[in-house]
């Protein structure tokens, strides 16, 4: 072929360009062809095409009219199949009719569709298994795609939401605001509550709207990310409560109180009053009863505190045992009221606990702006505080006293309390007979009159409990005897009879409890108290026993003589008895 202008305008073309007659005879073709293999005449279509390739070819040219419908052509390359996309036409060349098949490498176009395929996808599968909700929106604000956890967050169906206005149906405005901006071309946040659509539901929602714009620059709508963070911001409203709280009581704690000390600090809140408390008896409760009871008075005096406050009043736990109240505008006169209030509070008390809630309160009051909080407020109100618990700690100590011995009475229905009594009239009735000093009379007295003062902590459904008693039971009782001695050791009126209540139990040949003590290592009123409790024990009725005439518990007491008791002492006592005629009294 020998060079013609068409020729020259095929020498720029990438595509495989044939141009032939009717019968497939090559008028002239593409340099790009030169690569393809060929079969038999190269100026012969058929030496590139297979032959039902090239049939199909022959047939639209001779039958078929243009336009011609695209077509998939197989080319030879190297001995590898070359999948093309053939375009054809029909031209006048040299006033005859000739045909151009133009036919495109398609393998590389396949490739890219692959990537693209993959690439589409990979953000499907992000899109619609991400735990962020994704949202196309329009330029018209109208929801385009979305995935569920978008729809779960909103509080509705995935379907609903297609065709979504999210500028005419948002109903939270601000929300709404964060699409507008990002409509018009600046990103839009919201971080707040949201009420779902269904309206069953508020949570809290970072919602981000950015507006999406082509290479070009051409805006193609907004993408929005929106997270549920309700589970974080719980989680940091916990942080910053267990922050400014005390997590016993729930009170502000001592870091709340120096800031809020310093914003009431001002002309505004005078006169500004600080009341400062101090927990009576909690080393008491602690120590006889183990933490837990000292957290019940701790919490119990929390809520005293708090009750009838003011809208003004904040309450502070200030410190392990000590309790501030904060009241602005408040003069002194305000704050002996509260603290009247307070101590009404504690003396009504009915709640749970086994050591009655009081507290030893002193106030400070701020009347100019000129003083120094640090002395008329702290320093006043802790000093009166500890002047007031030093003036009335022994009485606070009785109360709690009388509190715990009211408790101890109503043991086993009452029955401790007539039994406490009795104990006393044989202690005055034995002292004089044994010619006891008045120091061992008093001690005497006090072993008499609290001996059992630990069951107040054992449970009353043990307490009620006929012998023989469980192992658990058994040893639940058996720990009275400590219990009272740690609540004697805590009281200093109950402290001479301390070691007495704790070996009250202990017997003569070693086998008590909770020492093993025996013979004289006992103390002599403990020996004698055994005798005397005994004998009430034995001539009234038990749970688990009919009562004794006070023959036959005389002689349940003789028998017991070396083992439980004393012998010498039993002796001793049976004799006082019988010479008094006691012993004959059915």
């Amino acid at each position: 072929m020998s060079p013609t202008p068409l020729q020259d305008l095929l020498e720029g073309f990438e595509d495989y360009v044939f141009v032939f007659d009717p019968s497939g005879h090559i008028l002239h073709r593409s340099p790009s062809t030169g690569t393809l293999s060929s079969q038999g005449d190269p100026e012969h279509l058929g030496s590139y095409l297979p032959r039902g390739f090239l049939e199909r070819v022959l047939y639209l040219a001779e039958r078929e009219s243009p336009p011609f419908l695209p077509l998939d052509l197989p080319l030879s390359q190297g001995g590898q199949r070359v999948p093309t996309e053939a375009l054809m036409g029909r031209t006048l060349l040299g006033g005859q009719t000739a045909f151009v098949l133009s036919c495109r490498d398609t393998r590389h176009h396949r490739q890219n569709e692959d990537v693209l395929e993959k690439s589409e996808e990979r953000y499907h599968t992000i899109f619609d298994h991400s735990p962020l909700g994704i949202v196309h929106i329009d330029h018209d604000g109208i929801v385009t795609d979305l995935n569920e956890t978008f729809a779960q967050i909103m509080g509705t169906q995935k379907e609903r939401l297609l065709g979504f206005n999210m500028i005419e149906k948002l109903v939270n405005p601000w929300m709404r605001r964060a699409v507008l901006d990002s409509l018009a071309g600046t990103p839009g946040l919201y971080e707040g509550q949201y009420t779902s659509l269904t309206g069953g539901k508020t949570s809290f929602l970072k919602a981000q709207f950015r507006p999406m714009t082509s290479r070009k620059g051409t805006f193609l709508g907004v993408v929005g990310v929106v997270e549920d963070i309700s589970e974080r911001r719980e989680a940091e409203e916990q942080i910053r409560f267990l922050n400014m709280h005390d997590p016993l009581t729930g009170l502000l704690n001592r870091r709340c109180f120096d800031q809020e000390l310093q914003r009431l600090d001002t002309p505004e809140h005078l006169p500004l009053c600080l009341i400062m408390g101090d927990v009576n008896g909690l080393k008491l409760a602690n120590d006889a009863f183990g933490h837990p009871e000292g957290d019940i008075l701790l919490t119990t005096i929390a809520r005293i505190l708090q009750q009838d406050a003011g809208p003004d009043e904040q309450v502070f736990r200030w410190g392990g045992d000590e309790f501030i109240i904060l009241l602005p505008r408040a003069d002194a006169s305000r704050a002996r009221e509260r603290i009247a209030h307070i101590h009404a509070l504690c003396a009504a008390w009915q709640g749970r606990g086994l050591v009655r809630p009081s507290i030893s309160l002193g106030y400070g009051i701020k009347n100019a702006p000129e003083e120094d909080y640090r002395d008329v407020l702290l320093k006043t109100s802790e000093d009166r505080m500890y002047e007031v618990k030093m003036r009335e700690g022994r009485r606070a100590r009785l109360r709690i006293l009388a509190a715990l011995e009211e408790r101890l009475h109503r043991v086993s229905g009452g029955e401790m309390g007539l039994h406490v009594n009795r104990l006393l009239r044989w202690c005055d009735w034995i002292g004089p007979r044994m010619s006891l000093k008045e120091g061992d009379h008093k001690t005497l007295r006090l072993l008499c009159q609290f001996h059992d003062l630990g069951l107040v902590g054992c449970p009353q459904d043990i307490l009620d409990l006929p012998a023989p008693l469980q192992e658990e039971a058994f040893f639940a009782r058996k720990e009275h005897p400590t219990t009272g001695y740690r609540l004697a050791k805590s009281i200093p009126e109950l402290l001479p009879a301390a070691d007495l209540v704790l070996s009250h139990h202990e017997q003569w040949d070693g086998r008590g409890f909770p020492q093993g003590l025996w013979q004289e290592s006992i103390p002599f009123p403990v020996r004698l108290f055994q005798l005397l409790d005994a004998l009430d024990v034995l001539t009234h009725p038990r749970p688990y026993d009919p009562p004794l005439s006070f023959p036959l518990a005389l002689a349940e007491i003789r028998r017991n003589r070396g083992s439980l008791f004393d012998p010498t002492l039993a002796d001793r006592f049976a004799a006082l008895l019988e010479a008094e005629g006691i012993a004959d009294t059915p």
